[in-house]
């Protein structure tokens, strides 16, 4: 009983006090292992490299972007639309459709600053999947918010988002990395016959 009350009080902790810290902590988890079953999936498809720990850690810092982004984005929202009725909701939906895109270009930025690509490109990588992108955030994300927003306690939007976003993690991996995959798979072609 005394590790159950031990554990209860960190988390409340955690989720209190602590609260940009564990949201960033989270953030930065989720997008390495996000980005770290992405790179075991191209190994499974065929991909002759070995793990690259860099770009894993270059990952990890666009959650140490969204992490903190997140926090203050989720805290505004609670703030500005308190509550959870449907009107309440539908404007934080629309909230969250309209700042989705400009915040995955931050990460896009991020962590093509972090692999020491130039902006431009980054931009272009992002301009180029915006489509893609958008289609993600909408048609999947948004209904998973309504989930959030409707039955979760503020304190725990961020832990939530980066649960569900685990998949949505792999993805921003695969599509942040596909043009650079592509590029050596140009330069270094492998031979498959025997």
């Amino acid at each position: 009983m005394a590790m159950i009350n031990y554990l209860k009080r960190t988390v409340d902790k955690l989720f209190t006090r602590h609260l940009l810290l564990t949201n960033t902590v989270i953030a930065v988890g989720f997008m390495g292992t996000g980005d770290a079953i992405q790179q075991v999936l191209e190994k499974k498809l065929g991909e002759e490299k070995p793990f690259d720990k860099t770009r894993t850690r270059n990952m990890m810092g666009g959650g140490l972007v969204f992490g903190p982004l997140g926090h203050l984005w989720y805290s505004f929202l609670d703030r500005r639309f308190p509550g959870a009725k449907t009107s309440t909701v539908a404007k934080k939906l629309g909230c969250e459709m309209a700042i989705g895109p400009p915040l995955i270009l931050v990460i896009f930025l991020s962590v093509g600053l972090l692999e020491g690509k130039p902006p431009k490109k980054s931009f272009n990588e992002f301009k180029d999947n915006i489509i893609t992108i958008c289609f993600a955030e909408w048609a999947v994300y948004i209904p998973l918010q309504a989930l959030n927003f409707y039955f979760l306690p503020p304190q725990f939007r961020v832990l939530y988002v980066s649960a569900i976003t685990l998949l949505y993690d792999v993805f921003l991996s695969y599509i942040i990395h596909k043009e650079d995959n592509k590029q050596r798979r140009l330069k270094n072609p492998i031979d498959k016959e025997e």
